[in-house]
């Protein structure tokens, strides 16, 4: 009977709840987002897909009509589905895949507020566009943090919320998810880690930097190995292919000579376009939803002489933060507010990728009214650029030593979200972040991932907890009402910051440090180290970055408490890592399992 409760409590909210329905349609097409055509899918026509617009506490409705000729699905990235765990989108986990020319309607109670997107999860179509962003508006009587930015000012802050804009903030590369793919499996290295532009909300163009300004630019880290080795960053400002042999091929077998010489080499320019956020004389502050969406990088973002002030994080609100620049990872959304106090002009708005492998930038406008209102956004043609005094340089870095980035130790939930005293553990997971042979391999816990489950009938959730589990290195197994605690261990040197996701509800990031990780649970090393805890106030996400190894192992705790059975996934949000293995499954609240009804089958 537990297992059905849930479900007559949802019928019961359904009764009194709104609702929003929509359609997506999934179609394989033709586009060139940064003015160089290829194939990629479109939502709707276009590129990304449409805002979905949800009021919390509906019933929301979305049926995704797969008109391409390959399966895929689709998942609403922080999104908890509590009670809907079939809602999730992950194939093989929490439904089959959608196969063309078919239909799946995703059910789901929106108890939650703030910013979201949703993208497909089946390989690397994020790399093909398919994703849009989501905004659930907190219903009437939510308490909100805005006194604590301007006191006098609530009612503004207000209104602009209900106005916020989204940014949709992602990168491009010119080849298919399924031909990178390719080129990976045939060169033997992780050739998908150089793109070819950024996108702001689906506008952008190929940028080739001068020389100087590579060789200028090039990470201080990697410039004596390029030397060591008598290389250089190549002409699209990536690693150059040796490099990654060098650094990450694990004595395995390489043939970069098949790479075709625009992955990594060359660079041609093109006249894409540039977005223009229209900013309104008569409103005093505007909103603003940043969404990464990035396929592989990581990146700087600033708006020039706006400051911003952070009032909400991957979907909750916090006590805010006032910051000029913000590092964003793969799936994180931050809600930002900034104060319409400059002259009427154009301002820029700074994406500059702060990933090792390779240099690249691209350049958004906040326009007041009275601004231009059109800009090319090719090669760098002074009479194009804009002149506002940036954060952030084409690298990503400050331009000066009062510029304050985004410290995830200073943020702290409103209202606090955290139990005190803090609550007692009944699971630790130790789970090792590494590439496992080829570089192009990757674990989240020394066994990769077989993505031959996505093709699993039934899928894991449709089976009983017992006869689903994957395999012991590659599955997380837990009961309900419980707390556990994941402790990511990055052990080898030379590795980039994992943006790891967690399906389901979100988690407490309440340790990490550089160095080893000897103990076997968070109590021995808080001991041990105190200072690398926060047990009081931790980060609440749903995101989680582990450091970068840069000269030694790294490592990250988190904390969640098991609250919604079902069968769910974690794992790295770089596609390319999770394309590669990165992932795990999570079999949570196995003792109080779902009964998966017919209807919601697929």
């Amino acid at each position: 009977m537990l297992s059905f409760l849930p479900l007559l409590l949802s019928f019961a909210s359904y009764a009194l709840a709104g609702s929003f329905q929509c359609t997506l349609e999934l179609t394989w097409g033709t586009g060139s987002p940064d003015g160089f055509e290829r194939e990629m899918i479109f939502i709707n026509g276009q590129f990304p897909g449409p805002l979905l617009e949800i009021e919390q506490g509906d019933w929301v409705e979305i049926t995704v009509l797969n008109s391409m000729p390959f399966n895929s699905t689709i998942h609403s990235h922080g999104i908890e589905q509590i009670d809907t765990p079939w809602a999730d989108g992950v194939p093989g986990l929490s439904q089959r895949p959608i196969q063309p020319g078919d239909s799946f309607t995703y059910k789901w109670y929106a108890n939650q507020y703030g910013s979201y997107f949703y993208h497909a999860h089946s390989r690397g179509q994020i790399d093909d566009g398919c994703y849009g962003p989501m905004l659930v508006k907190p219903k009437p009587g939510i308490l909100k943090p805005f006194d604590k930015i301007a006191p006098a000012e609530v009612h503004l802050l207000e209104a602009a919320e209900a106005k916020v804009t989204p940014l949709v903030v992602s990168d491009w590369r010119h080849t298919t998810s399924e031909r990178t793919w390719q080129l990976e499996l045939e060169s033997g290295i992780e050739s998908a880690v150089c793109m070819d532009a950024l996108l702001v909300n689906g506008k952008g163009s190929v940028d080739c930097w001068p020389r100087e300004q590579i060789t200028r630019f090039t990470n201080p880290g990697i410039a004596p190995l390029l030397q060591q080795n008598n290389l250089q960053m190549t002409d699209k400002g990536c690693l150059p292919p040796e490099m990654l042999t060098i650094l990450l091929a694990n004595g395995t077998d390489t043939n970069i000579d098949v790479l075709p010489p625009e992955v990594f080499e060359v660079c041609t320019p093109t006249q894409g376009s540039r977005e223009v956020i229209k900013a309104p004389n008569s409103a005093k502050w505007m909103a603003l939803d940043i969404i990464q969406t990035a396929g592989i990088d990581a990146f700087a973002f600033s708006i020039d002489e706006h400051p911003m002030w952070i009032y909400g994080v991957d979907g909750h609100y916090i006590e805010p933060l006032k910051v000029d620049a913000i590092n964003l990872y793969n799936g994180d959304r931050y809600s930002v507010f900034i104060e319409l106090d400059k002259p009427a002009a154009n301002y820029g708005i700074r994406v500059a990728s702060i990933a090792l492998a390779q240099l690249i930038d691209t350049t958004a406008v906040l326009s007041y009214e009275g601004g231009h209102s059109h800009y090319r956004n090719g090669t760098r043609d002074e009479s194009d650029a804009v002149t506002s005094r940036p954060y952030t340089n084409q690298a990503g870095a400050a331009t000066s030593t009062d510029v304050t980035f985004f410290d995830q130790t200073q943020m702290l939930s409103f209202p606090p979200q955290f139990p005190q005293p803090a609550p007692e553990v009944d699971r630790t997971f130790i789970l090792t972040l590494d590439s496992v042979g080829a570089s192009y391999i990757w674990a989240l816990n020394a066994t990769p991932f077989n993505h031959a489950i996505d093709d699993t009938n039934p899928p894991l959730l449709y089976q009983k907890p017992d006869a689903s589990n994957p395999g012991g290195d590659i599955t997380i197994i837990t009961k309900n009402d419980t707390w556990v605690d994941l402790i990511m261990k990055v052990v080898t040197v030379n590795q980039p910051p994992h943006p790891i996701h967690k399906h389901s509800n979100k988690g407490f990031i309440i340790g990490q440090g550089e160095g080893d990780f000897p103990w076997s649970s968070v109590a021995e090393a808080a001991a041990a180290m105190p200072q690398n805890f926060n047990l009081v106030t931790p980060a609440y996400r749903d995101g989680f970055v582990t450091l970068a190894s840069v000269t030694e192992p790294t490592w990250l705790a988190v904390r969640y408490h098991v609250v919604n059975p079902g069968a769910f996934m974690l794992h790295c949000h770089i596609q390319s890592h999770l394309n590669g293995g990165m992932a795990m499954v999570i079999l949570d609240g196995i003792d109080e399992w779902p009964e998966v009804l017919e209807h919601y089958k697929n």
